[in-house]
């Protein structure tokens, strides 16, 4: 302890050695209690059981690390060509809009039929639970690298075009550093969405035909449909545990290297408190292990001379993969087609539609509702509140983390027998698919919301409602709907959980499009007519987006606050 005092005493006075240590050990108190209730949990059960846990843990990490290791390649790749490139730009930005906006399970069925078909069964299978996974990480970190890039000052740019850099320099020097903060942040939100999924991804049905990929989804729903809820307990605290340790050894250091790289004007105050962060960080084994790996890229850069040959022909190789996979579509769709597969679409698959769609959207806005019934006096009781932001926050992020998919058995369970069960459960999952998305963007209107509208209600004597009504609520009004946007999206893809499940053998289900898309799939084993229903599902969900909720986004211009 003397020792990190002295080091610490060369950068801070006294007073700010005293706060920092308390701090520190205030965190070291909080992991030895963490650290006791792990133990106590595990003890709880067999030592075998709790190896086979964390070998089925290791597994489903394996799979979420290889689709992030792909996610991030294409994110890069795609991203860069998008915003480097004002003709692939107006192609390829539509293009992942739309992408975006199809729900992400609606994917599987495609990457299923295509890959069990063509490639060994166990292969095959596997490969498109990497793919699924890879589909909710990919849109939205490509989105990340190209706004980075495309919101570059004008006078960093003119500074890499006075020294010429060109190619692999310019990457690493102007493109990189400038990604690499919403890539870090997007990274977080990207792993969230694989764990979501994760469950749906590890157990595969085609029609008759099962496929159950060993992880702790499957474990999970093993021991639950056997009714062993306290081995499920199990997997689902470790999971908890790992999502928890990966924010703590991997994300936050993260974060913390990203502020680096930001472009912001910041007081002396806020440069003192990066300052003293950067040098208590250096004391953390993780966050120099991760600081390494991002200096060896610049030497790693340096050594491989075979990406600037890349980077010089980059339009080449992108028209190149694009012609490859469209080419791979069509061939099997044509062996398909030569092979006696019918399309089979009866009039009754299509009559059911607008039903299934209006009940689905009609779950979409009970769920919603229900959200914002508890986020904004949430959000209003917050406001002002330091204290309870600063307990809540760190209890709304892991419990945001955890893949709402792995508590819907329970869910199930808890709700088979009351009234409309099946229903309430789907709309409980549904809420927990979208309300996480509304209420940090709903927070992060209320950190950022300006004292100066605080200091002139106090001036105009407004009554507290009076300040909620004209103050507060026009002003979290913007952040409210980019949250709702992105909270509907997370919301259709819950529909597709939610709607049909199978425990024990026997499948609850509500009328829904996220029933047909299942039923096509699981049920009839009928890839075209689920295509089909995707197709569907997509076309509204992108009328939604630009009838509705792009109006709404134009209307909150209105209440920006600007400087």
């Amino acid at each position: 302890m003397p020792l990190i005092e002295w080091k610490l005493a060369t950068f801070f006075n006294q007073n700010c050695i005293q706060s920092v240590m308390e701090g520190i050990l205030k965190r070291y108190a909080f992991i030895e209690l963490g650290i006791l209730l792990v133990v106590a949990f595990y003890a709880i059960f067999p030592p075998m059981l709790v190896l086979t846990v964390w070998k089925y843990a290791g597994l489903s990490f394996i799979r979420m690390l290889l689709a992030y290791i792909l996610s991030l390649i294409f994110s890069i790749l795609y991203g860069l060509y998008a915003a480097t490139n004002k003709r692939a730009e107006r192609i390829l930005i539509p293009v992942l809009d739309i992408l975006q906006s199809i729900p992400i399970l609606g994917f599987f069925p495609l990457a299923i039929f295509i890959l069990i078909m063509y490639l060994p069964s166990g292969i095959g299978a596997e490969l498109a639970s990497i793919i699924l996974i890879f589909t909710s990480q990919a849109w939205n970190m490509a989105f990340g690298v190209y706004e980075s890039i495309t919101t570059i000052p004008d006078d960093l740019k003119n500074v890499t075009n006075a020294f010429q850099l060109k190619g692999i320099s310019r990457f690493r020097y102007l493109y990189f550093p400038a990604m690499i903060p919403r890539l870090v942040y997007n990274s977080m939100m990207s792993w969230a969405g694989g764990w979501y999924f994760l469950f749906a991804a590890e157990i595969i049905s085609v029609g008759n035909v099962n496929y159950t990929l060993p992880g702790l989804g499957s474990f999970m729903w093993e021991m639950v449909e056997k009714g062993q809820l306290s081995y499920g307990f199990l997997a689902l605290g470790t999971l908890i545990l790992i999502i928890v340790l990966m924010d703590i050894l991997i994300w936050r250091p993260l974060s913390s290297i990203s502020e680096k790289y930001r472009y912001e004007s910041l007081t002396e105050e806020q440069i003192m408190k990066k300052f003293y962060l950067a040098r208590i960080l250096d004391y953390l084994p993780s966050f120099n292990f991760i600081l390494r790996i991002f200096k060896s890229f610049s030497i790693f850069s340096r050594r491989l001379r075979v990406l600037s040959l890349l980077w010089k022909y980059k339009k080449y190789l992108a028209y190149a993969v694009m012609a490859l996979i469209f080419s791979f579509i069509v061939y099997v769709l044509a062996v398909s087609f030569a092979s006696g597969i019918r399309v089979n679409i009866t009039p009754e698959d299509i009559y059911v539609i607008p039903l299934a769609i209006s009940l689905s959207i009609l779950r979409l806005l009970i769920a919603y509702l229900l959200s914002l019934a508890w986020i904004i006096p949430l959000a209003i009781y917050i406001k002002g509140n330091k204290r309870a932001e600063r307990i809540l926050d760190p209890i709304f992020e892991i419990i945001a983390s955890i893949p709402a998919t792995a508590l819907f058995p329970f869910f199930v369970l808890i709700f088979i027998k009351m009234p409309f069960g099946i229903n309430l459960a789907s709309i409980f999952l549904i809420m927990t698919g979208m309300q996480w998305y509304i209420l940090f963007n709903v927070l992060s209107g209320i950190r950022t919301f300006p004292t100066d509208y605080d200091a002139v209600s106090r001036a105009f004597g407004f009554t507290k409602w009076q300040y909620i009504r004209k103050v507060l609520l026009p002003g979290i009004f913007p952040p409210l709907v980019t949250g709702s946007i992105t909270g509907w999206g997370g919301g259709w893809n819950a529909l597709i959980v939610s709607e049909y499940i199978v425990i024990n053998g026997v499948a609850y289900s509500v009328l829904g499009i996220g029933y047909l898309i299942d039923y096509a799939t699981y049920v009839k084993g009928n890839v075209f007519l689920n295509m089909f229903y995707v197709f569907i599902m997509a076309v509204t969900v992108v009328a939604l987006n630009r009838l509705f909720w792009r109006r709404m986004y134009a209307r909150t211009q209105r209440y920006a606050y600007t400087s």
